[in-house]
């Protein structure tokens, strides 16, 4: 008797389960072989339920998983997605409705306000925190590492509560010349200890 595979369940807009699938279903096919799973989705209701064998499945695998087809769902095209595989990507999901209301015509005007005009503050974004940015539907999605992912938050959040671009950038700027001088003490220390090894050896 075959026992039950433990399963794990997501659930995507259904607008999306087209490039979870890919062509002819192509990233189907490539999550499955990568991750050693079995993706059965339901094209009707946007559920996709991953099975998996616990015995030779590494259940962080299985997380790293359910977060990529979280960050299809919001928007992310698969390469940038499987980012994602890396130890040190992290998914951030902002739900735009909760922050602003029902209204179609403020949710689109902070999406706007968010991606600029022709991208060029998505674009900036993304350079100035080294994160990947979506914007689709309700949702913001956000892939970086876990300081460059939380400057990202606090600038959106800074755009939906009507802060100018110049004052986002501004903060992101002092931001990431932090993030350098930690970066560069972390670096300088790490040096002084080889120093200290090479001496005492």
């Amino acid at each position: 008797m075959e026992v039950d595979k433990p399963i794990v369940s997501v659930r995507v807009p259904i607008d999306r389960i087209g490039v979870i699938v890919g062509k002819e279903g192509t990233v189907k096919k490539k999550l499955e072989s990568l991750f050693g799973v079995k993706l059965m989705i339901d094209g009707s209701t946007g559920d996709i339920e991953i099975q998996f064998d616990p015995s030779n499945t590494d259940r962080l695998k299985i997380e790293k998983l359910r977060a990529m087809l979280n960050a299809i769902g919001v928007g992310f095209s698969p390469p940038k997605a499987l980012r994602l595989s890396e130890d040190d990507m992290f998914l951030e999901i902002i739900d735009l409705q909760e922050l602003v209301g029902k209204s179609p015509q403020e949710l689109e005007r902070i999406k706007g306000r968010i991606i600029g005009k022709g991208g060029r503050a998505w674009k900036n974004i993304e350079e100035m925190t080294g994160t990947l940015l979506s914007v689709h539907g309700r949702y913001v999605g956000i892939i970086g590492g876990l300081e460059g992912s939380e400057a990202t938050k606090n600038a959106i959040m800074m755009l939906v509560e009507g802060k100018q671009h110049k004052s986002i950038y501004k903060y992101l700027e002092k931001m990431r010349r932090e993030l350098k001088r930690r970066s560069l003490q972390i670096w300088e220390s790490e040096a002084d200890l080889a120093g200290l090894r090479t001496r005492g050896e």
